[in-house]
């Protein structure tokens, strides 16, 4: 994991191996169960055909046996907190 440590807080099965900031207030993320190896990836996402900056996220669960889920992309979770908040409450929801 980068230097910066999350400034959320995430369930303690859980741990941040990436959570980095790119420079357009998106955010690269990768959260991993520690027990069952399922990740909760964060990634920036375009919602428009036209060459520039990407203006939302795009979340996926990639779990070890059932391979990967799409949580949510695009405007739905336009803003890193939107993004983080997402992120937390699938993994609460994966963690069960």
């Amino acid at each position: 994991m980068t230097d910066d440590e999350p400034e959320i807080d995430i369930p303690d099965s859980w741990k941040a191996n990436i959570y980095e900031f790119t420079g357009n207030f998106k955010l690269v993320a990768e959260f991993k169960h520690e027990e069952t190896g399922a990740c909760v990836r964060v990634t920036p996402y375009k919602t428009y055909g036209q060459p520039g900056f990407c203006n939302a996220h795009r979340l996926v669960l990639v779990h070890p046996e059932d391979g990967v889920e799409e949580i949510v992309v695009g405007m739905e979770v336009e803003h890193v907190e939107d993004a983080e908040e997402t992120a937390i409450k699938k993994m609460r929801e994966y963690s069960g």
